[in-house]
């Protein structure tokens, strides 16, 4: 699994829209969107706070271990 998947998986998980969590982590939907579908790649501090918010490693949202 990819690291917009893993994204995309945990954003499902807890029932978020792509506002809705783009809000949360300061970036735009446009921009998660962009994550989700592997089209960029986050910056250091958003993927920190993505893991941080759903309580996981940084180790799993990029590799996908803990």
């Amino acid at each position: 699994m990819r690291l917009g998947s893993r994204i995309s998986q945990l954003r499902g998980e807890r029932q978020l829209s792509q506002g809705e969590l783009a809000h949360v982590l300061s970036v735009t939907r446009a921009a998660l969107s962009h994550y989700e579908n592997d089209r960029r790649q986050p910056d250091y501090e958003t993927l920190k706070r993505i893991a941080q918010f759903f309580s996981v490693s940084m180790e799993y949202i990029l590799e996908g271990r803990d």
